[in-house]
């Protein structure tokens, strides 16, 4: 009895990992955290840091590159990279880069060399950060936007979907004087992709609504995995004249007809906010797969509503989505699997892509130099603004005489070096940078660069307290009370400072 009772068990046992490792669209959510084997519950979201926690850095690439269960094709997925090909975060294990992103990508292709696939990326690719002058985008973050097209391009992404993030490089892009030439140049514009972004008349180009991808060879036996896919965003803050954002809802069910007869399998890239991903996945049963960006840097599960299977990507693609196909034989209906592969330094680079990104660094850094140097000049023969108390910055030095056993903890910790962080990265000019490395970034008077306000380096005291020039003349006046930890919170988040512990952190500094 006993040993039946055991077998048993073990039937089952064996049984729950069959269909733990494939899992349908129609199933529960959940997804296999990669590497380990384990499913990541899917009731609770989670950020991508405590994801990150939850799984073994230390695997090997036979682990990240996962067990070959017999699937059939896979697309990659990933978003948010806002016009950065860098790797990402300030932690000792910076993560993402399309260096990364591509090498894990070719190791695949090596590993799996009769597995097809598609590579797609669900918006956010370029920033959208303005010049605060002139109110339209910053020099320097239209040269790493076009990089990021030229990256695209050499990396041949499949589909690109359109946040409205996108949209104001996008009008450069699609001029129609323009676009020729774009596609010329780097034809993944064409596979630039939206439903319900529309231009305002014919100076503008209008991206695809929707796209058809085949799959074919290898595993699929000779047999076509047509793949429809419809891309959305949410309108968020875009307020340009070039385009026109409808609701993405509403353009989603208008195709899904369309689609759904050319199709074998239905996407949707979806940028929008996870109540209106699980709305559209409601209305829209005939939508296979939804793979999802949410701006934001949150991991959430994959989950499943009604037959629409969800998977999300990771945040600036720190983690690379890939999700992995399966043909149901009796049926013909296809399922599928997302996995996540975290892009550590375990990851070997794709040298090809690493050179491109290389080369845009130096011409981005070299355009970032010429930006500042002529901030300097126009700055030259006028005073140091004021902030609204008419307080300026001075340098920690002027803190140094009254203050001195601060001054002394100040020098050892951290906060001293913080810019030489940033030069041994070769990001001094880098202005994602910039804000936690020095002090009053972008505040009246405040560092400006390495060359004209060398004082300024660093995390020093003002960088918490606040200017301290009308301190130095009144020293009795009330100044720069922190707290802790609301004051390390701008620079020590979640993404840049995942080990940050208030307590602990503060004990370093303890002034």
């Amino acid at each position: 009895m006993v040993r039946q009772l055991v077998s048993i068990v073990l039937i089952l046992a064996a049984g729950a990992l069959v269909l733990l490792a494939i899992r349908s669209f129609g199933s529960k959510p959940g997804s296999v955290a990669e590497g380990t084997g384990q499913t990541v519950p899917s009731q609770q979201p989670k950020d991508v840091f405590e994801f990150e926690r939850a799984q073994a850095r230390k695997t090997t690439l036979a682990g990240r590159l996962g067990e070959d269960d017999g699937f059939m094709a896979a697309i990659f997925f990933g978003g948010d990279i806002l016009g950065s090909l860098e790797v990402c975060g300030c932690p000792k294990n910076p993560l993402g880069g399309v260096a990364r992103r591509q090498g894990y990508i070719r190791l695949f292709a090596e590993r799996y060399p009769d597995v097809p696939f598609l590579h797609v990326d669900t918006g956010y690719f370029f920033s959208d950060r303005v010049d605060p002058m002139t109110g339209d985008l910053a020099e320097d973050v239209v040269v790493g936007n076009e990089w990021v097209v030229r990256a695209y391009e050499h990396m041949k992404l499949d589909v690109v979907n359109l946040s409205y993030h996108d949209l104001p490089q996008l009008a450069r892009c699609f001029q129609s004087k323009e676009f020729r030439r774009h596609v010329a140049e780097t034809p993944v514009v064409k596979r630039f992709l939206s439903a319900n972004v529309r231009s305002r008349g014919a100076a503008y180009a209008n991206p695809q609504p929707y796209m058809i991808r085949e799959l074919r060879g290898g595993r699929l036996n000779g047999r076509a995995l047509r793949v429809g896919f419809i891309g959305v965003t949410e309108a968020g803050n875009y307020r340009g004249r070039e385009f026109v954002v409808s609701d993405p809802l509403v353009a989603v069910r208008s195709l899904v007809p369309r689609v759904r007869a050319r199709a074998d399998l239905v996407v949707v890239l979806a940028y929008l906010s996870p109540e209106r991903i699980e709305s559209l996945a409601r209305e829209n049963p005939e939508v296979d797969v939804i793979l999802a960006d949410v701006g934001r840097p949150l991991w959430l599960p994959p989950k499943t509503i009604g037959r629409t299977y969800i998977a999300y990507s990771a945040y600036q693609t720190k983690l690379l989505g890939e999700l992995r196909l399966y043909r149901e034989q009796r049926s013909g209906r296809w399922k599928g699997l997302a996995r996540y592969i975290e892009l550590d330094g375990l990851i070997p680079e794709d040298a090809t892509t690493e050179a491109l990104r290389a080369e845009a660094r130096r011409e981005l850094a070299a355009v970032q130099r010429r930006l500042v140097e002529r901030a300097m000049a126009a700055s030259r023969g006028t005073r140091h603004a004021a902030s609204g108390d008419g307080a300026t910055f001075v340098g920690s030095r002027a803190c140094q005489s009254c203050h001195a056993s601060a001054y002394a903890v100040w020098t050892a910790s951290g906060h001293a070096h913080a810019f030489a962080t940033l030069q041994k990265a070769k990001r001094e000019s880098d202005p994602q940078c910039l804000g936690c490395h020095v002090t009053g970034y972008e505040q009246p008077g405040g560092f400006l660069s390495i060359f004209s306000t060398p004082r300024l380096k660093d995390v020093q005291c003002e960088a918490c307290h606040g200017p301290a020039s009308r301190h130095l003349e009144d020293p009795t006046r009330s100044y720069g009370k922190v707290g802790v930890p609301e004051g390390c919170l701008p620079c020590h988040t979640r993404e840049n400072s995942p080990d940050f512990e208030p307590l602990s952190y503060w004990a370093k500094i303890k002034h």
